[in-house]
């Protein structure tokens, strides 16, 4: 079974893959695309080898569950603008809310 912090891991690295999808398609948000994905990949990397680590008295933890939340943010809002993939993303969403709570409250917890 996985921890809290490996499928936090996970999915910031989905997102990071999510992002630099976008950044191919749609020049205009090209570079902040490609620096939420370098953000992603950096995070997932530390919570993953350090899921009890910190960097400038935030834990690793913190630090992913807050990356989650906003990337679960982000997708809500293309679920918005896009009807075509509304639901898909909203699921998206959750999950990604569901494991923020998770991995911030108890990153070397296992799903249940």
């Amino acid at each position: 079974m996985p921890t809290h912090a490996e499928l936090a891991g996970k999915l910031l690295i989905d997102a990071a893959g999510f992002f630099k999808t976008l950044s191919e398609q749609n020049p205009e948000i090209e570079k902040e695309m490609t620096e939420n994905a370098g953000v992603f990949e950096q995070m997932a990397a530390l919570i993953v080898q350090e899921p009890q680590g910190s960097i400038n008295d935030k834990s690793h933890a913190e630090l992913a569950g807050r990356l989650l939340a906003d990337a679960a943010a982000f997708f809500r809002t293309l679920a918005e603008q896009n009807e075509p993939i509304k639901e898909q993303m909203e699921e998206n969403a959750n999950v990604f809310d569901q494991v923020a709570q998770l991995v911030s409250t108890n990153p070397l917890g296992v799903m249940d």
